[in-house]
C-alpha cells in the first residue's frame, strides 16, 4: 500500500496541475488567477476533481488497509484523555488543598511576625529605659565627684567614661528626659580635660610624679591619653626652640653685654664691640648656662613622664599606658624627645653662626 501510495505522489508530482499543490509555499489566489487566465476554467475543475478522486480513493484504501491501527489508536487517545481529566481532577485537588494550607500558614506566620517584632520593640525599649536609669545614677555619682575637687577627679574621669561606653551605640537626643543629663556629661567633659591638661602640663614641670599619674589617669579615661602626651613633648621642645633663639640672640647678648658694661659705675664710657668684649662674652656664656639648663631641666622632665607612663597602668583593665603609646609606635617618647632637640639645636646654632658672621 506504502507503494501505491507513492505511485500516486509520483504521478501529482509529475503533473504540472497537480504538482503546484505539493509546493510548501502553495498559494491557492495564485493557482485561481493562473486558471482564469489561461480560459480554460472547466479543464481545471475536471482536473481538480479527478485528483480529488484519486485522493479519495487512495485515503479510503489505507484507511481499510491499517483499520486496526487506526481504531488502536483511537482507543489509546480516549484512554489518553481519561488519564489527563484525571490529572487536571488531581491538580484541581492539590490546588485547593494548597490553598487551604496556605490559609492555615500565613495567618499564623502573620501574626508570628508581629510579635515578633512588638517583641524586639520591647526588648530595644527596655534596654533604652535600663541605660537611661543608669545614666540618671551616673551623673548623680559624677555631680558629686566633680565636687571633691582634685581628690576625685579620677574618679570622675571614670565615671565619665562609664557613661560614654554605656551611651555606645544608642542616640538618647531625642529623649527629652536625658538632656539635662547629656548636657552636663559634655560639661564635665569639657571641664575634666581641661584641669587633666592643666594637671599635667604642671605636674611635669615641677616633676611631680604623683599629680603626672593623676593627669595621665584622668587623660586615659577620656581617651585623650596619646595626643595629649605627645602635644606635651612638641610644646615643651617648642619652648626649648625659643629659650635657644633667645640665648643665641646677637641682640640680646649686646643688650646683657652692654648692661653689665654700664654698671660699672661713673667714668669714661665705652661701648664694647659684639664678640671682642669680655662683657659680651660673660654675657654668652651665662646665656649658654641658663640654655644647658634649660635643657637638661626639660630631658628630666620628659624622662620622668616616660617613667610615670611606664609605672602607671589602669585600675580596671590594668592596662599600661606605656604601652597604649607604643600601640601607635610612640612608646619611646624620651629618645624621640632628644632626636629631636639634637636637631633643633643643629640647626638654631647653624642660624646663630651664619648670622654673628654677616
Amino acid at each position: 500500500m506504502a507503494e501505491d501510495t507513492s505511485g500516486v505522489l509520483e504521478q501529482f508530482a509529475d503533473d504540472a496541475v497537480y504538482k503546484q499543490f505539493l509546493h510548501d509555499d502553495f498559494d491557492a489566489k495564485a493557482v485561481a488567477c493562473n486558471a482564469i487566465q489561461d480560459l480554460a476554467i472547466s479543464q481545471h475543475l475536471a482536473k481538480l476533481a479527478t485528483g480529488i478522486s484519486l485522493l479519495d480513493k487512495e485515503l479510503h484504501s489505507q484507511v481499510s488497509a491499517h483499520y486496526e491501527d487506526l481504531l488502536a489508536q483511537a482507543s489509546g487517545i480516549e484512554t489518553l484523555e481519561g488519564a489527563l481529566q484525571t490529572m487536571c481532577a488531581s491538580i484541581q485537588n492539590l490546588q485547593a488543598t494548597s490553598e487551604r494550607l496556605q490559609s492555615k500558614v500565613v495567618e499564623p506566620y502573620n501574626k508570628s511576625w508581629t510579635q515578633t517584632a512588638m517583641l524586639a520593640r520591647l526588648q530595644q525599649t527596655c534596654d533604652m529605659i535600663r541605660r537611661m536609669g543608669r545614666l540618671f545614677q551616673i551623673v548623680k555619682r559624677m555631680r558629686a565627684q566633680l565636687q571633691g575637687g582634685a581628690k576625685d577627679i579620677t574618679k570622675a574621669a571614670q565615671s565619665l567614661s562609664e557613661a560614654d561606653q554605656l551611651l555606645e551605640g544608642v542616640d538618647l537626643s531625642g529623649i527629652d528626659v536625658v538632656q539635662e543629663e547629656l548636657a552636663v556629661l559634655e560639661s564635665a567633659r569639657q571641664e575634666l580635660e581641661r584641669q587633666g591638661e592643666r594637671m599635667l602640663e604642671k605636674g611635669t614641670e615641677s616633676q611631680n610624679q604623683a599629680q603626672v599619674g593623676t593627669a595621665l589617669q584622668v587623660l586615659f579615661h577620656l581617651q585623650l591619653l596619646q595626643p595629649r602626651v605627645l602635644q606635651l613633648v612638641r610644646t615643651t621642645l617648642e619652648r626649648l626652640r625659643d629659650t635657644v633663639q633667645q640665648a643665641l640672640s646677637v641682640g640680646s647678648l649686646d643688650q646683657q653685654a652692654t648692661a653689665s658694661f654700664g654698671s660699672r659705675g661713673p667714668g669714661r664710657a665705652a661701648m664694647p664691640v659684639t664678640g671682642s668684649s669680655a662683657a659680651f662674652r660673660a654675657a654668652l656664656w651665662t646665656s649658654m648656662d641658663r640654655l644647658v639648663d634649660s635643657v637638661c631641666q626639660a630631658c628630666c622632665q620628659i624622662q620622668q613622664l616616660e617613667q610615670v607612663l611606664a609605672k602607671k597602668k589602669d585600675p580596671v583593665t590594668h592596662v599600661v599606658f606605656l604601652q597604649e603609646l607604643q600601640k601607635s609606635g610612640h612608646g619611646d617618647i624620651l629618645r624621640t624627645f632628644w632626636l629631636s632637640l639634637a636637631e633643633m639645636l643643629s640647626d638654631e646654632l647653624a642660624k646663630a653662626a651664619a648670622g654673628a658672621q654677616r
